[in-house]
């Protein structure tokens, strides 16, 4: 049986709409931008999904981390409406859309090159909540100081990784976090901390 659900009702409208907010999280990151159409692909949630059917074509591969390699109904969606070839070599991939909970690190993710540094692979990184949870403050352009976000659901390995391991500006890879209707930019040129409960109280 086809588990084909419908993509956006006016696909080119709806599409530069979902455009725009996405343009305005990555220009303000750690700006929480509330995606407001209902279509859903399998497990993936309602941002997520917008996010594939206004940026994924027949030209960017795409990379699934288990627990979406094996969402049928996910995986058939994305092949109808948005033809992007899935790879199983995250340096291929233009795109990754992962679980924050699988994920320990950005090892094998292409950061870009000298040449095309921004030819790097976006992650879609799916969290539990982006209202609850562990603290990061955001530091760089578009940031006036710093500004903070909360995010739930992440691999401490991974945490630790956005910490230390996830930029060398102009290389690294770009994050869109997602939950519900939700998205949060982590753009390359942003430096992160993670705030501890000790540095709150201070």
């Amino acid at each position: 049986m086809s588990k084909i659900t419908a993509g956006f009702d006016s696909p080119v409208h709806d599409a530069q709409q979902v455009f725009r907010e996405l343009m305005e999280a990555m220009s303000r990151p750690g700006k929480r931008v509330s995606l407001d159409y209902s279509t859903q692909f399998g497990s993936a949630s309602l941002a997520a999904t917008q996010v594939l059917l206004t940026l994924a074509d027949n030209a960017t591969r795409l990379w699934l981390s288990p627990h979406f390699g094996t969402d049928k109904a996910l995986i058939e969606n994305i092949r109808f409406h948005c033809s992007s070839p899935l790879t199983e070599l995250k340096s291929e991939s233009v795109f990754a859309l992962v679980r924050g909970s699988e994920l320990e690190e950005f090892e094998g993710f292409n950061i870009g090159d000298e040449q095309y540094p921004d030819r790097s692979t976006t992650l879609i990184i799916e969290v539990d909540s982006l209202t609850e949870g562990d603290t990061l403050s955001f530091a760089g352009p578009g940031i006036q100081s710093t500004t903070e976000m909360k995010v739930k659901g992440l691999n401490p390995l991974l945490l630790l990784a956005l910490v230390t391991k996830r930029s060398h500006f102009p290389h690294g890879v770009d994050i869109l976090f997602t939950s519900g209707s939700d998205v949060i930019a982590l753009p390359r040129s942003t430096a992160v901390t993670l705030e501890t409960e000790e540095a709150t109280c201070m």
